[in-house]
């Protein structure tokens, strides 16, 4: 199937993961037909995912012996991906919360932004209350911090131009990276925008602790 390569610019997702359930193997079969490559980061599992993952030249996967944090993982995707000469670069979770499908979406918004976030419908109806707690407060704390208005700050769905990973990589290993490479990107004056996703909660088994969540994110924003 053609890829989605826009001027021969190439297109790498990456999804860092642990111990995912069975929805992994859709996350990566939905994903495929829309990049060039797409990386892998195995954070420690400590059960067998071989089975769940297709064997595709698209494909790389990368292990990390022991269980590091999400920001170390997607630290490891983002190398991989700047070394196969990637000059868009998606990331997304493991759990299939996010469509796939929304790819194209990010690809057309990066042709004039450097940072996309996938926006969410942050609703108790549709995710759980503790979630949305964090979500809520780290957002409007960032977008007072970065003076621009940040709508979710806690989406794994993200899209990048390349040309900016470097001076965004985060320090921090857990989840609350994500929220760093936010600080990071205004800092250094770089423009996050937003588009409209929606997102699959089907009573997900989660590995987010939101008040642990909530205390190392407090601990970034005192560093910025």
């Amino acid at each position: 199937m053609e890829n989605l390569s826009i001027d021969n610019l190439l297109v790498t997702a990456v999804i860092p993961f642990y111990n995912p359930e069975s929805k992994f193997k859709k996350v990566i079969e939905d994903t495929l037909p829309f990049v060039d490559y797409l990386v892998l980061v195995n954070d420690g599992s400590t059960q067998n995912v071989n089975h769940l993952i297709a064997t595709d030249a698209k494909i790389s996967l990368i292990t990390i012996e022991n269980n590091s944090g999400k920001g170390a993982a997607l630290k490891k995707g983002f190398r991989k991906a700047l070394a196969l000469g990637s000059k868009y670069i998606i990331t997304l979770d493991s759990d299939y919360q996010h469509e796939p499908k929304f790819i194209p979406g990010f690809i057309e918004a990066l042709k004039t932004s450097g940072f996309i976030i996938g926006k969410r419908n942050i609703s108790f109806s549709q995710m759980p209350f503790m979630r949305v707690l964090s979500n809520t407060l780290t957002s409007k704390v960032l977008s007072i911090k970065t003076k621009q208005k940040i709508f979710d700050s806690q989406s794994g769905f993200r899209g990048f131009n390349a040309s900016i990973i470097q001076s965004i990589l985060p320090e921090t290993n857990g989840f609350e990276a994500e929220s760093e490479m936010i600080l990071r990107a205004a800092n250094k004056g770089i423009h996050i925008s937003f588009i409209d996703i929606s997102t699959k909660y089907d009573n997900q088994k989660s590995s987010i602790k939101a008040l642990k969540v909530i205390i190392n994110f407090l601990k970034v924003i005192m560093k910025y």
